[in-house]
């Protein structure tokens, strides 16, 4: 299954390339722009401009989400069918930002602080506090496919985010990794590629091949009751075949040259 979703993730970037590209420079206008407001007014007003610019990257990283999460379901949506998302998604996008900060502070100001009361009982706080926010981070990775693909309101969609976080801890470990190679690989396009919304669309593929797997459980309940969970096999290899036809065979030359197949 990570094999193919590599492959998927390549081959519905590479087919919405130019639609990733448009997005990740919008996406990139509002923090470069709430940067410069900030640094070149170092006042209330400033941080005030910076705050408005971060809502916006938020509330459109939100609208572009619903669109990777089609794209990853081998459906086209325009740019201007992407931005007509953003009244369903505004109120999720500043409620996951205020969630975000929370984590932020927790992290830079309680971590911090308990460590450096220098006692047993503050190196246990600490680690106590480290293993959450790092826990939370791990299951926030689910949120935005959550939210596309299930459309549940924000404290449904919060809680599922841990129970798919702890049911698949090492797929977890593993997406977050292939997200900071996924940055890197950003790094060195000038952050055109795969960039903010790649690393979207790779979410959102990973969630729709996950939920196979539950949809699957649910169909064999008594069997996986009997045998345990633990015990039973998922058979990825049914349960992604159509999408692997849908897909097909990806030659170079389709790549380059998509019109000549």
């Amino acid at each position: 299954m990570i094999l193919f979703l590599l492959k998927k993730n390549f081959c519905d970037g590479w087919d919405n390339l130019l639609s990733i590209i448009v997005y990740n420079c919008i996406l990139l206008a509002f923090l470069f722009g709430g940067f410069f407001f900030y640094s070149k007014l170092s006042s209330i007003i400033g941080l005030g401009i910076a705050i408005v610019f971060l809502l916006l990257f938020m509330i459109s990283l939100f609208a572009i989400n619903q669109t990777t999460a089609k794209y990853a379901d081998f459906k086209y949506v325009s740019i201007k069918e992407t931005f007509i998302e953003i009244p369903n998604v505004w109120k999720d996008a500043l409620l996951f930002t205020a969630l975000l900060v929370i984590i932020a502070l927790v992290a830079v100001k309680c971590i911090p602080f308990y460590y450096h009361m220098d006692n047993l009982l503050g190196l246990f706080l600490a680690s106590v506090m480290f293993w959450v926010v790092l826990s939370t981070v791990l299951a926030l990775q689910w949120f935005l496919p959550i939210q596309a693909q299930l459309g549940n309101k924000f404290k449904k969609t919060l809680k599922k985010c841990f129970i798919i976080f702890f049911d698949n801890i090492g797929f977890s470990i593993f997406m977050f990794i292939y997200t900071l190679i996924l940055g890197v690989i950003t790094y060195f396009t000038a952050t055109l590629v795969p960039g903010f919304a790649g690393i979207l669309l790779s979410y959102n593929n990973a969630f729709r091949l996950r939920l196979y797997k539950y949809d699957w459980l649910e169909e064999h309940a008594d069997e996986v009751k009997e045998q345990g969970r633990k015990r039973v096999r998922i058979p990825w290899g049914e349960l992604i075949a159509e999408d692997r036809e849908t897909l097909g065979p990806r030659s170079l030359k389709s790549f380059i040259f998509p019109w000549k197949d």
